[in-house]
């Protein structure tokens, strides 16, 4: 499914599934709160990576995809 990121504006493929790239990419709780209170639907690969590279991930951290 093709969705626009509401952070940068770039289009990109979702695969809307636990196969989906973002499922991989982790995030601690807090940050994960963040994003869902400032989007409302899911960011590029290229702005999720500079979130969870600018998070301070920690142990707790886990899949930021909505299925993962």
């Amino acid at each position: 499914m093709q969705k626009t990121c509401p952070r940068c504006g770039a289009t990109f493929e979702c695969m809307h599934s636990a196969d989906c790239w973002c499922a991989a990419i982790i995030l601690n709780e807090k940050m994960r709160r963040e994003l869902a209170a400032r989007y409302s639907d899911c960011l590029c690969k290229d702005c999720l990576l500079a979130v969870a590279q600018a998070a301070d991930s920690d142990s707790t951290g886990r899949p930021l995809g909505r299925f993962g």
